[in-house]
């Protein structure tokens, strides 16, 4: 029995390590392609009429950033196939009310993790980078300094990966709170509700630039979101008991 669990886990493990072969192969093939949608996303340099360009300082830059840029993306899709691996090797061995759960988990994360990535690709970014440029304005002949940015390659790379990782905990973070309430009776959502009021403040506090309008956006946010799961169970129940 022991070695039937053992082979099913190494041949699981074994297409695991053959899919994130072959998409770091195909990730690599196509780098310039997926290079330049991270460049595409920013919308920087067509906001101010540049060609976009980057500058590198060492030789081998070029290729490194081509290669952490195939194994990012490889690891990403890895996550996902690790993911339905072990649902699948569990579901066997589970209830049917905890596959449920197990597989409602797998799907609040996907999404969430769907959400985070078109949250930076369309508006983190593009924010972000018109914020930061908006110092470097080419129009404004008044202005007694000048400033040119000169972007570097692994710079640039290195930066779209940190907003994404952060984005992705924040996403990550509230879907752990939509399962964690969920599961949740109603009775207990409203005795700690001035609880998860404060814990919403607080978390919209640590992610958020020091900005009260931003903290104040993220806040009502989650208490939206919490009151409408206390909305959407007591419909639930109302048609359980009618």
């Amino acid at each position: 029995m022991l070695y039937k669990y053992y082979n099913e886990i190494k041949n699981r493990i074994l297409v695991i390590i053959i899919c994130w072969v072959f998409s770091l192969t195909i990730c690599y093939l196509y780098k310039e392609a997926i290079l330049f949608m991270l460049i595409d996303s920013s919308n920087s340099f067509l906001s101010f009429n540049i060609k976009p360009h980057f500058i590198f300082t060492n030789i081998t830059e070029i290729f490194y950033v081509y290669l952490e840029l195939s194994v990012f993306i490889t690891n990403q899709i890895t996550i996902f196939i690790l993911f339905y691996q072990t649902l699948m090797f569990f579901s066997l061995g589970l209830y049917k009310f905890e596959y449920r759960k197990l597989k409602f988990s797998f799907q609040i994360f996907i999404v969430s993790w769907l959400i985070s990535t078109v949250l930076l690709y369309k508006i983190i970014i593009p924010f972000s980078w018109n914020f930061f440029l908006h110092f470097q304005n080419h129009l404004n002949t008044l202005q007694p300094i000048s400033f040119f940015f000169e972007a570097r390659l692994i710079e640039y790379f290195h930066y779209i990966t940190n907003l994404y990782y952060i984005c992705l905990i924040n996403c990550q973070f509230l879907a752990v709170l939509i399962i964690v309430l969920t599961s949740l009776s109603k009775q207990l959502k409203k005795t700690f509700r001035k609880l998860f009021y404060l814990m919403f403040v607080v978390f919209s506090t640590i992610i958020t630039p020091p900005d009260v309008l931003s903290q104040i956006g993220i806040s009502v946010g989650l208490i939206l979101i919490y009151e409408l799961l206390i909305f959407i169970e007591q419909i639930r129940i109302n048609m359980v008991t009618s």
